[in-house]
């Protein structure tokens, strides 16, 4: 893209996301953001075919520029699951300052069209890369369990979301969740296998 083409661009990103930010996916309409980003409906159309385009486009940037700012962390004295809840917690705290912008951020993670599974791939991998570099090292039997701590603090979140449960029971939740990294690594092992043999 030329200079123009690339401030064009990320006029439109931004004032999306001023837009999800303070209203939700909601108050992103295509059909007025072209006056809001002073770019004409064909431009906006030729950058971001769709809603959904333009939604993943203001996630993956936001995760990007969430990981650029997130120092590989050493181990400290502190335990992988301190490490791990400190991470998950601030960033709950961060989904109830902007609660509107989390629910987008947590939506495109779970779309199910096959048109966009590059885009839900890429914005997994950045969480995940984010996790990584927060919590810092770990066994590589944790990693694997980071896995399921990951979804299991996502689902309280979305609880928490829906009005289903308090914002104590989320953190309590999240809490128990880290819990299962003091796994040892012959447990997990052991239900990698189960999982494996298990029948269909």
């Amino acid at each position: 893209m030329t200079e123009a083409q690339r401030a064009r661009y990320q006029r439109i990103l931004d004032v999306a996301t001023m837009l999800v930010t303070t209203g939700g996916e909601d108050a992103l309409q295509m059909s007025e953001l072209p006056a809001l980003a002073e770019v004409s409906l064909a431009t906006l159309y030729r950058y971001f075919p769709s809603k959904q385009h333009l939604l993943f486009a203001i996630v993956e940037q936001h995760l990007e520029s969430v990981l650029a700012r997130t120092h590989p962390r050493a181990s400290g004295s502190t335990s992988v699951r301190e490490r791990a809840a400190e991470h998950l917690l601030r960033g709950f705290h961060v989904d109830r300052k902007l609660p509107q912008f989390g629910a987008v951020v947590r939506g495109m993670s779970t779309v199910t069209d096959p048109a966009f599974a590059a885009q839900r791939a890429r914005i997994g991998f950045l969480h995940y890369e984010i996790v990584l570099r927060s919590v810092g090292p770990m066994a590589p039997h944790q990693r694997e369990i980071m896995q399921v701590v990951i979804v299991a603090a996502d689902a309280v979140i979305r609880y928490w979301m829906a009005g289903i449960m308090t914002a104590e029971e989320a953190r309590f939740e999240i809490l128990a969740a880290c819990r299962m990294l003091d796994f040892p690594a012959d447990q997990v092992a052991a239900d990698r296998e189960r999982a494996q043999t298990a029948p269909a």
